[in-house]
């Protein structure tokens, strides 16, 4: 994790950069069972006072990305309805429990209707491939206009990466075990800055 500058005016912008890279693992990740799995990147900023401010990722403009942005309320996974014979079902939360615009790493799995499923049997298609390969970087930016009301001092900007075996509102549903889901931290790094008064 990075920062474009090192000091920056309340009111301002600031660029940040955080450098994915699978390091360990000789394979794509996540991998196994991808359709159920979630390995995302969230980035927030801590300011002299203690306040924290969640940024959300820059988009790259690449077909299908929507689908590696956390939304909050997009649903998916309605086949579940069709396999359960449930009328009506109106699917469950794609990106649970992911903060709405963080960067999903994912292979998502399309059902014959384009819908994402976690039904490897019911897949017609994919979407974008966007997990990690073996030893590969990947940029992300998080371009972050600051409050006008920033604390001025030092600014904390922190990128976490998170796993999960399962999307939460689908362990939810199917009543998986609780320990399932729990998403694990599995790196995290700072990079900080300097705040000064938009009169400086």
């Amino acid at each position: 994790m990075y920062a474009a500058i090192d000091r920056a005016k309340a009111g301002g912008e600031a660029l940040f950069t955080a450098t994915v890279v699978n390091a360990k693992a000789a394979h794509m990740i996540p991998s196994g069972s991808a359709e159920e799995r979630l390995l995302w990147l969230d980035v927030r900023a801590v300011d002299s006072k203690g306040r924290s401010y969640h940024l959300p990722v820059d988009r790259k403009g690449f077909e299908g990305e929507d689908l590696t942005i956390a939304s909050a309320d997009a649903r998916a996974y309605q086949d579940i309805g069709d396999i359960q014979g449930i009328e009506n079902f109106k699917g469950l939360l794609r990106d649970a429990p992911v903060p709405a615009g963080d960067r999903i790493f994912r292979l998502p799995y399309l059902d014959p209707q384009g819908r994402m499923t976690v039904a490897q049997w019911n897949t017609a298609a994919f979407g974008p491939d966007y997990r990690l390969a073996p030893l590969k970087a990947v940029n992300e930016t998080f371009s972050w206009v600051l409050p006008e009301d920033a604390a001025p001092g030092t600014v904390t900007v922190t990128a976490t990466m998170w796993y999960a075996k399962i999307v939460q509102s689908v362990a939810d549903f199917l009543e998986v075990p609780a320990e399932e889901a729990v998403p694990v931290k599995i790196s995290e790094h700072s990079a900080t800055i300097d705040v000064v008064s938009p009169a400086s």
